[in-house]
């Protein structure tokens, strides 16, 4: 059996991150080859995320990449808010974004499968995340959505949205992807895109009180109030977070660019 330098054993480390007692274990096992104690430390950090499947993953991170191509998120569980909020974790969940955008796959099952540019699966950097983790980790919900690109998570790692638009909207983009991300209603892009039996519910409620008014007045006084109510639920109208004295879409205009989609991800939400 091949005797371990501290030297090898810190190469290790340095190349996988993991504890010097895993690296040295796998080392002494592998008799010294560094490529073969990568395989075992991996098949051994994959059983054993196998056997904590049944952990709840309650906590977790909304990861987010965007480029000139579009935006993605995608939302990662764990199973503490120590490892949600740690570096490691915040790189994992964005680096899985990214890997949305480049394949175009939203399909958990598919993108678990999927190669890195290094030629490493999605599998595997999960498990290898695991080592340093230690907690059941996993992908709940994929979204990629094409255009220009911009995107912001919160500091907490619990919110994140994306935008993407007609032409790269720069740090403007991201100010808008902040008040989505901010903001608790948002039920469309535009009025168009408002389900038709929530307009009609709210047109019902606006004219609650008309009761016996000339129906020119009724209209005007509908009007009037189906203009507030779009203006509190579709993106483009509402009073940009940053500035409320402008809509989102005129504070997107001054910049030069028009938003042609949104999404918005929070931990434990549905789609």
């Amino acid at each position: 059996m091949a005797e371990i330098s501290a030297k090898q054993v810190q190469a290790l480390r340095a190349k996988t991150d993991l504890a010097m007692m895993d690296c040295k274990k796998a080392l002494v096992e592998a008799d010294g080859d560094e490529t073969k104690a990568v395989e075992i430390l991996r098949k051994k950090f994959a059983d054993k995320m196998t056997d904590r499947a049944h952990k709840e993953t309650a906590n977790g991170r909304i990861g987010v990449f965007a480029d000139g191509q579009g935006a993605a998120l995608a939302e990662i569980r764990c199973e503490t808010d120590f490892v949600a909020t740690n570096d490691a974790f915040r790189d994992l969940a964005n680096k899985l974004a990214e890997q949305v955008l480049r394949t175009g796959i939203t399909n958990v099952e598919e993108l678990t499968a999927s190669k890195l540019h290094d030629g490493q699966t999605v599998k595997g950097l999960l498990v290898d995340a695991y080592g340093k983790m230690k907690e059941n980790l996993g992908i709940r919900r994929l979204t990629r959505i094409e255009g220009a690109g911009a995107c912001y998570v919160h500091h907490n790692g619990r919110v994140g949205a994306a935008i993407v638009c007609d032409t790269d909207p720069g740090e403007a983009g991201r100010h808008v992807c902040m008040h989505v991300a901010s903001t608790q209603t948002i039920v469309g892009l535009v009025r168009e895109d408002v389900d038709a039996a929530l307009v009609a519910e709210g047109r019902e409620r606006a004219k609650e009180g008309t009761a016996g008014k000339p129906e020119q007045i009724i209209e005007k006084i509908v009007n009037g109030k189906m203009g507030k109510w779009f203006s509190e639920r579709v993106l483009t109208e509402q009073p940009f977070v940053m500035d409320d004295k402008k809509s989102v879409g005129a504070f997107a205009k001054e910049g030069g660019f028009s938003i042609k989609g949104f999404v918005k991800y929070e931990v434990g939400g549905v789609d």
